[in-house]
């Protein structure tokens, strides 16, 4: 009489078990990922200080000393109105900018399709967040570290240079995204420039609602990932306008020209 409610027992502890074991492969699995991503970071960088050591420091020591502001304030006056050392700035000011344009078109050419090929460093001191950018939104790219949009400029050739990256999974390096604000402070260190960013927005939007990262001929940032936590039902978009930049070379980028 007691066996059917003895197997019935042994059941119900088996499939007890078994949802003790899923919930534990749930926990894990972010902790899993995370860990494979903190290896292949590790890797990214050494990688990239190994070949440009500027890239040792963020954008931020980069900049502190000979940045460029952009734009460079003269407002409406006209070159005879100008000091003469206000032409000089601006002469200056309008000669790096082009430097810029040139090495950007050197790396952009340097990179190729190299899909997977760490960048340069991303870093936003607000939220803690100092990563390796690589090239490529593949999954395969995206599991090592966020990732530019290939078909997007590199930072100076006059576009939005726009990155995806995960927002749990994978290091979640885009988990506190949604902790920005305009006027807070995105920095990009590649090998031929540190660059500073002051955000200008933050939009939610669909997964299909591309536009919202267009090219508007301004030279901005944009940060991509899914909306809410844990979904992929929409996404989160920060945009960031480019306020000052400095060449990490710029006898290299004057002799291209």
């Amino acid at each position: 009489m007691g066996r059917p409610a003895t197997r019935g027992l042994k059941w119900r502890r088996r499939i007890s078990n078994l949802l003790i074991l899923g919930g534990l492969l749930v926990l894990l699995y972010p902790v899993g990922t995370w860990a494979v991503t903190w290896w292949e970071q590790r890797a990214l960088q050494q990688a990239l200080v190994a070949s440009h050591p500027d890239l040792a420091e963020d954008a931020g020591a980069a900049l502190q000393d000979d940045a460029v502001l952009v734009p460079l304030d003269f407002g409406d006056a006209s070159a005879e109105h100008l000091t003469v050392k206000e032409q000089e700035q601006k002469a200056e000011s309008i000669a790096l900018t082009r430097a810029l344009a040139r090495a950007a078109a050197a790396f952009t050419e340097e990179v190729g399709e190299s899909g997977g090929a760490p960048l340069g460093r991303l870093t936003i001191p607000k939220i803690g967040l100092d990563v390796v950018v690589i090239e490529g939104v593949g999954r395969g790219d995206l599991r090592e570290g966020p990732g530019h949009w290939p078909e997007t400029p590199m930072p100076g050739a006059g576009g939005n240079f726009v990155v995806s990256g995960h927002r749990t999974t994978y290091g979640a390096p885009f988990l506190r995204l949604d902790k920005l604000v305009e006027g807070d402070v995105i920095e990009l260190i590649l090998p031929y420039a540190a660059l500073r960013y002051e955000v200008t927005r933050s939009v939610i939007v669909s997964p299909n609602q591309v536009d919202v990262v267009d090219q508007r001929g301004v030279e901005e940032i944009s940060l991509a990932t899914c909306h809410p936590i844990y979904s992929a039902r929409q996404r989160l978009v920060v945009q960031a306008r480019l306020t000052a930049f400095k060449l990490l070379d710029v006898g290299a980028a004057a002799a291209s020209s």
